[in-house]
């Protein structure tokens, strides 16, 4: 019955540890991942799975073909939540640590997108501030990325600002096949976006689903112990009455071999006394050790591909808002 008990604890600790994982990770400037670790043609990082796969492959591709064409850098990162750090400090402590845009030339762009505290800021490198000034980085916010994002479309809105970013330091040639996948077009789709829309409460679906999903796993494992407490009577066939008096462990498991013992049962229905064997598996050792070493071999194998960022810096330029 305890195998039976702990299993099922660990079933609920694991699923409630990965809805709280994906529902609310709280990232700090060292703990965002760094796409640079899939390769050099990564630009996004989006742990939480906050944009479509189809957006992030757009978005690579323009960061890609931006840095081809013009030497400047974009990376653009979309999480869950910084906690209470100020989106400023974030965006320019991630853009020092990883030294996102080109090397004595400072041509990097960092877009951070915050989904709790509903945060987007654009943070430019030294040398491309003449360029991509705070005040087109702010009209770029306003006019074409919160519209998207209050329709909650983050990835359309994303990808929107990525383009005028594109247009401004290519100096409107961006490329057709960027155009023709992510028009400017799409911009007038959110024009009557009501600048009230944010004070809705988006997280009310998840947290709906969070709460019946952790209620229908509490049922179940309270079904599944009062079945272990209530064995079926062999004489009346009832449950409801029976109960386990005691438990008696004979062997202990170990890794050589299983356990066993017996319950001493009772049923209130009939009067009827009996006991019930059980047995349990054997102990399995750990294999962490030989995944640790396959794991690290593959690591090993992988990080010829890896690739890095400039080593640009910053010193705070850009622009930020509250969608």
């Amino acid at each position: 019955m305890r195998t039976r008990i702990f299993r099922c604890l660990a079933v609920v600790g694991l699923l409630a540890i990965t809805l709280w994982t994906q529902a609310g990770t709280v990232y700090t400037p060292a703990s965002v991942p760094d796409p640079k670790v899939n390769g050099q043609h990564c630009y996004v990082s989006n742990p939480d799975a906050l944009l479509a796969d189809s957006d992030v492959v757009w978005l690579n591709n323009c960061a890609y073909q931006l840095d081809q064409q013009t030497h400047v850098e974009l990376c653009v990162a979309a999480l869950w939540s910084i906690g209470d750090m100020d989106a400023f400090e974030f965006a320019y402590e991630l853009f020092q640590r990883w030294g996102i845009g080109r090397v004595n030339q400072n041509t990097g762009v960092l877009m951070l997108f915050v989904y709790e505290s509903h945060d987007i800021r654009i943070m430019t490198g030294t040398g491309i501030e003449g360029v991509l000034t705070d005040g087109r980085c702010s009209d770029i916010i306003h006019d074409d990325m919160i519209p998207a994002f209050r329709a909650g479309d983050y990835g359309g809105g994303l990808c929107l600002g990525a383009l005028r970013i594109y247009d401004i330091c290519s100096k409107g040639e961006t490329p057709e096949e960027l155009l023709a996948m992510r028009s400017t077009t799409y911009r007038g789709k959110y024009a009557e976006a009501s600048s009230n829309d944010n004070d809705e409460n988006d997280d009310w679906p998840i947290l709906i689903w969070i709460a019946v999903i952790v209620a229908a796993i509490i049922g179940w494992v309270k079904s599944i112990l009062w079945l272990d407490e209530h064995p079926k009577c062999p004489i009346c066939k009832k449950r409801k009455k029976s109960k386990v008096l005691k438990k008696v462990t004979l062997v202990n498991a170990n890794y050589d071999h299983g356990g066993n013992g017996y319950n001493e049962c009772f049923c209130a229905a009939c009067n009827h006394n009996w006991t019930a064997k059980w047995e349990t598996a054997k102990l399995t050792r750990s294999s962490s050790s030989s995944s640790s070493s396959s794991s690290s071999r593959s690591y090993r194998s992988s990080s010829s591909s890896r690739g890095s960022w400039g080593g640009g810096s910053t010193s705070g330029g850009g622009a930020g808002a509250k969608w």
